[in-house]
Formats: structure tokens, sequence, C-alpha cells
């Protein structure tokens, strides 16, 4: 078993978005993003799925140039086989992010 306050993780930075692991297992990796409004996570390809679940603030998602708003209590899953994807926060952004190291999550 693995406990983490969340709440401990979230900091922010002026000049890009704060990343924090707090697990790295096998099978699963885990971590806490956090954006400031503006702020943008620039489009690259992950060769995992990743489930993003958003637990504060607003902003959108584009996964191969399609848009998705992102909102409080909101999750989404990208595939490992998207091309791309990148995250942008229209307000300040509390984002935890799973990747699944194996096919499908």
């Amino acid at each position: 078993m693995n406990k983490t306050d969340i709440n401990k993780l979230i900091k922010y930075s002026d000049d890009k978005p704060h990343k924090e692991i707090f697990y790295d297992s096998g099978g699963i990796k885990a971590q806490i993003m956090c954006l400031k409004a503006g702020q943008i996570i620039p489009p690259c390809k992950m060769t995992n799925d990743v489930l993003f679940y958003v637990i504060e603030g607003e902003g959108e998602i584009i996964v191969d140039s399609k848009k998705e708003e992102l909102k409080a209590n909101v999750s989404i899953v990208v595939p490992c086989e998207a091309e791309s994807r990148s995250i942008q926060a229209k307000t300040d952004m509390v984002i935890l992010g799973v990747q699944s190291k194996s096919k499908g999550i």
C-alpha cells in the first residue's frame, strides 16, 4: 500500500508547469501537475496510456487536434496511439496524471 497526501504536493512555478512524481512502480507512474493560468504543457507523444483527472481549475486538452474542456472532477484517458497531446490552463490547475506502462488502462 502507498498513501500520498496530494495537498502536500501542490506547488506552482512562475516559469513552467510544476510536476511531482509521487509513485512509480513497474506498471504505474502517478504525478501531480500544477499549472498557473496561461501555462501550457506542450504537445508531445506519449508511449503509454495516460489518465488525467482534474482536481481543481479549468483548462483544455488537445489530443490529435481535438479540443476538450477540462474542469474540476473531470477525467480523460489519452491512449498511447494518440499522436499528440497538450494541456493549457485557463485558471490555476491541479491535475493528477496516471500512466499505464502496459497496454490499456
